[in-house]
């Protein structure tokens, strides 16, 4: 699959769901409005987030026959796997809901969102009074990816109910309230911040944990080198400069990957085979190797996962790195660079309490000691990348700003399958 770069204006990017949620009917309503509130985050696998949904009937005459429908957004995100229930004032009981897929025509189908009437009926509200209806919900396992964005609660109030479900118009519009998802963590450990340009492989890895035993379904990721603003570019380094590396588990060889921002064809992790351990605790050993002329700027990094430009996801780690140059170092990795001699022996492990530490907050050591792949162990190279199993969704635009210029990237969107 081929990813095609779209243009967007920073200040128009907007989630997936935008597209599918109704259109405003004709004439504003400014006698009555929809707040959300009191939620905070919600962890995949874990608990019920609570908030609220208040209804405001600043007209003279009750307010009756409408819907209020809710919108729970983000990029993926089915009815397998969020569920929701309400309750009528701070005493009502807790009734589940009824909730109905979005689809914006990715695949597979559905998982871009999904949408409830909550009360399954017209509400009504007396003049000058308010009525709120407390909400909770959760996201449970399925077979699907993620989801690792953010959910939005957006709140509408609508006259009627398609076919399907779904508002086709609306009367008055809330504003959406972000739910903050955790329970992903993604470490990098290994790894100076100041990085020998010297033409060798220095090894790191990369964990990939989750709470509550809960399966991702991470099927690719990628790599990021930015070498900052001033030497940067979103295709990643030239491959005479740098050279990202991922190890098969299998027999101890090592395959080149992509470092470019969007990714391309072939250029995926493939985690689904080069990475291991339990569905909540995954391991990748990876090495990269910086040529003589590979230089970076201040907000140099290396990044893993996968990246979200402009609208960041939790599935993305980011740590700062430094190409600190070497005397003697090659000119071109692909022209000088001695091949590695053959060996299975892979990096040492991690300790498990190192790879628990977000990178955000990690402050690596100034020096490693390189294992047995860092000094060039392991059978040769062999430059064929990932066939990109699980990735079968569409793709969105995103315009991102790197320190303070635009450029152009192509954004991800994935689902397992």
């Amino acid at each position: 699959m081929r990813f095609r770069p779209v243009i967007l204006a920073a200040s128009l990017i907007a989630s997936p769901l935008a597209l599918a949620l109704p259109a405003q009917a004709a004439g504003p309503d400014k006698e009555h409005s929809l707040t959300v509130g009191g939620f905070t985050s919600v962890e995949a696998g874990g608990g019920w987030s609570e908030g609220t949904v208040t209804v405001k009937n600043d007209a003279d005459a009750p307010y009756s026959g409408q819907h209020l429908v809710l919108y729970f957004g983000t990029e993926m995100l089915g009815t397998d796997q969020i569920t929701a229930e309400y309750a009528d004032g701070a005493s009502g009981a807790w009734k589940p809901v009824k909730l109905v897929d979005q689809d914006l025509g990715a695949k597979p189908a559905g998982h871009q969102g999904v949408a409830t009437d909550l009360t399954g009926a017209g509400i009504d509200v007396q003049p000058h009074a308010s009525r709120t209806f407390k909400l909770r919900f959760k996201l449970v396992q399925s077979t699907h990816e993620g989801p690792y964005s953010n959910v939005t609660v957006e709140p509408f109030l609508a006259p009627a109910l398609g076919a399907d479900g779904q508002a086709k118009d609306f009367t008055v519009r809330g504003p959406g309230w972000g739910v903050k998802t955790t329970g992903l963590t993604t470490a990098v450990t290994g790894l100076p911040k100041d990085v020998p340009a010297d033409g060798k492989p220095h090894a790191f890895q990369v964990s990939i944990k989750t709470a509550n035993g809960f399966d991702w379904h991470l099927t690719t990721a990628a790599f990021f080198l930015w070498a900052g603003q001033k030497y940067g570019s979103m295709n990643g380094p030239a491959a005479c400069d740098a050279q990202m590396d991922v190890q098969d588990p299998k027999d101890g060889s090592w395959h080149k990957v992509g470092m470019q921002a969007g990714g391309a064809e072939g250029e995926l992790v493939d985690l689904t085979k080069w990475a291991t351990g339990p569905v909540d605790d995954r391991v990748l050993n990876a090495r990269v190797t910086l040529g003589k002329n590979f230089k970076t700027d201040t907000d140099a990094s290396l990044g893993f996962g996968q990246f979200g430009g402009a609208d960041q996801t939790l599935f993305w780690v980011t740590q700062p790195i430094t190409a600190t140059p070497v005397d003697g170092a090659p000119e071109c990795l692909g022209q000088s660079t001695p091949a590695p001699a053959p060996t299975t022996a892979a990096p040492a492990a991690v300790p498990a309490a190192a790879v628990t530490t977000a990178v955000s907050a990690a402050k690596p050591a100034a020096t490693t000691t390189d294992t047995a792949a860092t000094t060039g162990g392991g059978a040769e190279l062999a430059d064929t990348g990932s066939d990109g199993a699980g990735l079968t969704a569409g793709i969105a635009g995103a315009l991102l700003a790197v320190g303070g210029a635009a450029v152009v990237l192509t954004r991800r969107r994935k689902h397992g399958n």
